[in-house]
């Protein structure tokens, strides 16, 4: 068992999935090797970080607001520059989830994207609208989770697949959907009425995990706009120290 096979199937080994041969393989090859132990160790560090964050439900009232709060943002052209604290060096145990959640997913639900053609507005056929919209509304959390990602497939045209996304970002009561709808809406940042619904979640979003990457997808597209709920986010007293961290970090960049 070599390093690359280790990191491969270290989540299942924590979680007790793997067969007793190859668990006994993965057990052997971290007690003899120095860096898939101390990966071992942010893993435990990280999960213990999980257990403490309180799973938070999105407003009640948000759904009925939400037109109006993205017409809102669409009209703003501006934004106040802050002053910032110097930059500060830290162990990213949140930005390390978000990028687990999705792979996993990924891996998870088969790795087919990539190999599938863009799909323009017109080609879509009702079919294909329906199984899409049923996977986003399945109670089965990795079904939602492969349905956002089955939206990378359309192009930026398909407004009808995107506002479906960004629903699911605002409403869906679980936080592994809510972060890969996040990420999916990236693909699609050219567009206005994506670029303000990242910015509006990034104010009521309560999830440290997606408000991290909220803003790391803000920061990435050089969204300005986004410097205000930055800014609100680091003088709340309620915030992570970790996410203060994050935006200490980033916001620079959007200067």
């Amino acid at each position: 068992m070599d390093c690359k096979n280790t990191q491969r199937l270290i989540t299942d080994y924590l979680d007790g999935n793997l067969s007793t041969s190859d668990s006994d393989k993965v057990k052997i090859h971290i007690e003899n090797c120095t860096d898939c132990s101390e990966g071992l160790k942010q893993y435990d560090e990280l999960f213990s970080v999980f257990e403490k964050i309180d799973m938070e439900k999105p407003s009640s009232d948000l759904k009925a607001n939400f037109q109006a709060i993205l017409n809102e943002e669409i009209e703003k052209n501006s934004a106040n520059v802050i002053p910032l604290k110097p930059r500060v060096d830290w162990k990213t145990y949140i930005r390390i989830a978000a990028s687990i959640v999705i792979v996993s997913a990924a891996f998870l639900l088969g790795r087919f994207q990539s190999e599938q053609k863009l799909v323009s507005s017109n080609e879509i056929n009702d079919k294909e609208k329906k199984q899409f919209f049923a996977l986003l509304e399945n109670q089965s959390v990795s079904k939602r989770i492969l349905g956002v990602n089955n939206s990378q497939k359309y192009t930026k045209e398909n407004t009808e697949i995107i506002e479906a996304i960004i629903s699911k970002l605002f409403y869906d009561k679980n936080t592994n959907v809510r972060l890969t709808a996040a990420e999916a809406l990236s693909k699609f940042s050219s567009l206005e009425i994506v670029k303000s619904a990242l910015i509006k979640a990034l104010e009521t979003e309560k999830e440290a995990i997606i408000q991290i990457e909220l803003i790391q997808i803000l920061v990435r597209i050089q969204e300005k706009r986004a410097l205000e709920p930055m800014k609100k986010l680091l003088e709340n007293k309620e915030t992570p120290n970790y996410v203060k961290q994050e935006l200490q970090f980033n916001i620079p960049s959007l200067l």
